[in-house]
């Protein structure tokens, strides 16, 4: 079976599918309609872009088939400014409500970042979730384990990221490392995949944008982030497997508090270059 099936009775051989795929393995014959250029087949990316793309849903693509794709209306799905809403009311949230976020909720806030952008495509990423007071203690306790040691043998890493005063708060009963958040979502990737980081950060932002319309906040945990990536002994604790490694950490939950203004930032700066 080939990596295309045209439908010839309602192509109308525009070339949409041809322009829009991304490394240009189509070709547009004026009698047969779009072809994969010789050769070429096994360069596709997957994306399903020229499926997506044909005005008259003649085209099928074995890896990326029609019939799993979502029929979108045309023009704009939501106003600009309820997106432009959406997007500066998001808050990173540090105060959670020890009520768990259940399963179901987490794989509704998850499934969204399979759509997010890859690079070529390649996907990749898998999710861990850590739950549960116990669970989350153990990633607390260890991250602050690592910190005194960097305090120790790395003073200029530790003085960089605050630790002194992580260490000190934490002695108070302060958790400055995962907010005594109830779920924590770590994500982790093949060491070989080359656009792991970035792929993560779309995709974990994703979840982020995703995750107010479910009532719920997030946060990033950069310093169980950094933890994971130069201490073995959290990586062993999450059961990360050895030919991968943690490429983000996300704590979500329910806010305690609302938000009832969105803080102002700094002044666009831009510049135009033109011929």
């Amino acid at each position: 079976m080939g990596l295309l099936r045209v439908s010839l009775e309602t192509c109308d051989r525009d070339g949409t599918c041809v322009a829009v795929c991304p490394i240009g393995i189509l070709a547009l014959d004026p009698e047969e309609g779009p072809r994969v250029r010789e050769g070429s087949a096994q360069y596709c990316l997957a994306c399903g872009h020229c499926v997506a793309a044909c005005p008259k849903g003649a085209i099928d693509n074995v890896r990326n088939p029609l019939a799993s794709q979502l029929p979108l209306p045309s023009g704009a799905i939501m106003e600009p400014d309820k997106v432009r809403l959406l997007l500066r009311s998001r808050r990173s949230i540090r105060c959670y409500d020890e009520k768990p976020v259940p399963r179901d909720t987490l794989l509704q806030l998850l499934d969204v970042a399979r759509y997010a952008p890859s690079g070529h495509n390649s996907q990749g990423i898998s999710y861990l979730i850590v739950e549960g007071r116990d669970a989350i203690e153990s990633v607390s306790r260890l991250v602050i384990e690592w910190m005194q040691e960097t305090i120790e043998q790395q003073p200029e890493l530790a003085n960089r990221y605050h630790m002194h005063g992580i260490v000190k708060a934490r002695e108070r009963g302060e958790d400055r490392i995962l907010r005594h958040a109830p779920q924590l979502i770590v994500a982790y990737a093949s060491r070989e995949l080359r656009a792991a980081a970035i792929t993560t950060c779309l995709a974990l932002e994703y979840v982020e944008l995703y995750a107010p319309t479910l009532g719920l906040g997030t946060c990033w945990a950069g310093f169980a982030q950094l933890c994971a990536q130069q201490y073995p002994k959290l990586s062993e604790y999450l059961a990360v497997p050895q030919d991968k490694g943690v490429t983000g950490m996300l704590m979500v939950g329910y806010p305690r508090f609302p938000y009832f203004r969105a803080p102002s930032r700094d002044p666009l700066n831009i510049r135009w270059l033109s011929s």
